[in-house]
């Protein structure tokens, strides 16, 4: 249903290993390193959302599903007067800023914070590679999160592994589970927004130890 048709991406450096010393950009040189699909799933990080897309301001943080071979899905996280609400919907309307088939839920302060935390974090690290590729279809995952004085937003393509969009796409599914079975059950989304947080926290700290 939906196509990429161009998609910034670059080889990432494994947590283990020395990154390479910096150099300037060399067109030239970087040409010499455009990627495929495998090493796109491959990378660490987010990059920045530059193309037009929904932005849903009154949303504390967002996560959006876009494939091309199914509707588009995803869920948005509001503040209320009381607390928080989250809605999961799938295949948007044709009418702006409505949704077709959603589903609206309360959720508990304690993980809607977990869940901006894990979203701030994580687009904080989002940057700008340095190799291009084009032409992709597949699914690709967007993410914004408007919170603690931020308005941040990055997308990945089907990651794999175990990296941060990995992580990331992974707790995005579950929270849209948990919207979905009505909230039937709290402690095991706060249990895996907790794992989401350490695996995230832990890989910036193993990296940046080593002068990534």
């Amino acid at each position: 249903m939906f196509s990429r048709v161009a998609f910034l991406v670059a080889l990432s450096v494994p947590v283990g290993a020395q990154p390479p010393a910096w150099t300037p950009y060399n067109q030239g040189l970087e040409q010499q390193h455009q990627v495929n699909g495998e090493a796109i799933a491959s990378l660490d990080h987010l990059v920045p959302l530059d193309i037009p897309h929904p932005v849903l301001a009154d949303c504390a943080a967002t996560y959006t599903v876009e494939s091309s071979l199914s509707p588009a899905s995803g869920w948005c996280l509001t503040r209320i007067k009381d607390g928080y609400r989250l809605e999961a919907w799938t295949d948007r309307c044709s009418v702006a800023n409505t949704q077709c088939d959603s589903v609206v839920v309360p959720i508990d302060k304690e993980i809607a914070e977990l869940m901006q935390d894990i979203w701030i974090n994580a687009l904080l690290d989002t940057h700008y590679p340095r190799a291009y590729s084009g032409g992709l279809d597949g699914t690709t995952y967007f993410f914004q999160v408007h919170s603690q004085g931020l308005y941040l937003r990055g997308q990945t393509w089907s990651p794999e592994g175990e990296r941060p969009p990995a992580w990331l796409v992974s707790v995005g599914s579950d929270i849209m589970s948990y919207a979905r079975s009505q909230g039937s059950d709290p402690e095991k989304l706060r249990a895996a927004l907790a794992k989401c947080r350490d695996q995230l926290f832990s890989y910036y700290r193993k990296r940046s130890s080593r002068g990534a």
